[in-house]
């Protein structure tokens, strides 16, 4: 793991990812902190976060789009599949590597509320609550980019699947809380997720008569409990978005709450998403 981590750091920084992530990062807090702080003449640094979270949309993809899909377009994943690592220490090295980068860029803009408490008097509980909760959040959309980059050879088609997952992530309670009301935004939303499973199934077989079998069951199980009990489908949408509601848990330490269960719940968002990146990557090996 440590030479697959060595090896992810010089290419961030032999090459300008690493530069323009850091100086992109600190650039637009730099500006929302002069814009909240200096001239609102506020001591709240954390309203700079909750501001800056949006960045991830584009710095999210900057950083994981090349991590396993350049691997896999360059056939230079075939000496990683056969060099003597195992598979979760190539992921953990590429994930470390990229939040690294992402950490140095945090822990510069730390000069920021020390210059807030240079002139005043700060938040300390609320500042570091921010940073810790910025920090599960940054690391929560970097595993979800390593896993999309494992799944593509093209780097494009990574940045813009992360991208649109970051997105979704982040609005994801809007748009539920805005339709999950609806009884048939719910039934189609239970439809989507039989198809999801059948799609999963179909990576998993490479046979779409079985999947489309699958998928017609869920169907039928659909329609015969929406025509039983309608009821049961009311919320769905909702209570499966809470499995995914990243800004409510990290609204928790921006409020200088350490709320144990959001801390248990980022670290097993990250593990999940890893996991799923290191069966992608056996599944390659073997096949």
């Amino acid at each position: 793991m440590a030479a697959i981590y060595k090896r992810e750091m010089r290419m961030y920084f032999n090459s300008m990812i690493g530069y323009v992530f850091i100086a992109f990062f600190v650039l637009v807090t730099a500006i929302y902190f002069s814009m909240l702080n200096i001239l609102s003449m506020s001591p709240e640094f954390e309203q700079v976060f909750n501001s800056v979270i949006m960045m991830f949309l584009i710095l999210g993809p900057i950083l994981t789009m090349r991590l396993l899909s350049e691997e896999t377009k360059q056939k230079t994943d075939q000496l990683l599949l056969t060099a003597p690592v195992n598979i979760v220490g190539i992921v953990m090295g590429k994930f470390l590597a990229a939040v690294t980068v992402f950490v140095i860029a945090l822990a510069i803009t730390t000069i920021f509320p020390i210059i807030l408490s240079v002139y005043g008097t700060i938040a300390v509980a609320e500042i570091i609550g921010s940073y810790l909760g910025f920090f599960l959040l940054g690391s929560s959309f970097i595993a979800v980019g390593l896993f999309i980059s494992s799944i593509t050879d093209n780097q494009i088609v990574s940045a813009v699947a992360t991208f649109a997952a970051v997105f979704v992530l982040l609005m994801v309670e809007t748009i539920v809380s805005s339709a999950s009301g609806n009884l048939t935004f719910s039934l189609m939303f239970a439809v989507l997720l039989a198809f999801l499973v059948a799609l999963y199934f179909y990576t998993n077989i490479k046979d779409w008569s079985v999947s489309a079998i699958v998928f017609i069951i869920e169907s039928a199980a659909i329609a015969i409990l929406y025509m039983k009990k309608p009821g049961l489908f009311y919320g769905l949408a909702g209570n499966f978005a809470s499995l995914f509601a990243v800004l409510t848990r990290y609204n928790y330490f921006a409020m200088g709450i350490l709320d144990v269960a959001s801390v248990v719940y980022f670290i097993s968002f990250i593990g999940v998403f890893l996991y799923f990146t290191v069966r992608v990557i056996e599944k390659r090996r073997w096949s």
